[in-house]
């Protein structure tokens, strides 16, 4: 499937998504970042633009092969374990959903009807050329593990992107990790850590970003 065009990473949006000292080995060079500001309700504006969405990073320092240290595969985050969503209508969602980019979530509801506004959410829509109207926000309200096929009964799903939601589905698919793009049948899939989590940890922040460039930047 031909994934989204984002023309460059912004440096706007590097110095918001991932707020610390980052070192990069292949070609990239370390770069101080200014600290992420509080998440905000706003009204939701478009995102970062995509045309803008770059920065190119030049390794100064190269750190020796001596000193490279394999790092653990990430995995996914335990979950409670629950039976398959699989009646339709089971999901809370919003937005418009105008090119089938599914938020899948498990949050209250309180949380969940923020999303829209987030920032930092919007920030990692706008790196990939998306606004909030281009995505559906769904809500896995039951706790249930979402299943793939109901979702494509209830609206448009080209792409998943799940923040600490489980997936389920009968199709063969390559075992799902954090922030390891899977296909399930032609829909791309993306797993990471939550929102509140991954805000504060730039490795994971980092680990996202390269699973996004995978599928959207192609």
């Amino acid at each position: 499937m031909t994934g989204l065009q984002a023309d460059k990473l912004s440096s706007e949006f590097l110095k918001n998504f991932i707020s610390e000292t980052i070192y990069l080995i292949d070609g990239d060079i370390a770069a101080s970042l200014p600290a992420l500001p509080e998440i905000a309700e706003a009204t939701p504006e478009a995102p970062v633009a995509a045309a803008e969405a770059a920065a190119t990073l030049k390794e100064e320092s190269p750190v020796p092969p001596s000193q490279h240290k394999p790092k653990p595969t990430p995995t996914l985050p335990k979950f409670p374990k629950s039976e398959a969503a699989t009646t339709p209508g089971k999901y809370k969602t919003i937005g418009d959903n105008r090119k089938g980019v599914v938020i899948l979530v498990t949050l209250p509801e309180e949380q969940f009807l923020k999303l829209p506004h987030l920032e930092f959410l919007n920030k990692i829509l706008g790196a990939i050329g998306l606004m909030p109207t281009d995505v559906a926000y769904l809500n896995n309200v039951s706790g249930a593990i979402a299943r793939f096929e109901d979702m494509q009964q209830e609206l448009q799903v080209n792409y998943i992107i799940s923040f600490a939601s489980r997936l389920d589905t009968d199709l063969p698919h390559d075992k799902f990790t954090l922030y390891n793009p899977v296909l399930v049948g032609k829909v791309p899939v993306i797993f990471s850590q939550a929102l509140a989590m991954l805000e504060h940890d730039v490795d994971h922040k980092k680990q996202l970003w390269g699973a996004l460039q995978k599928v959207f930047n192609r």
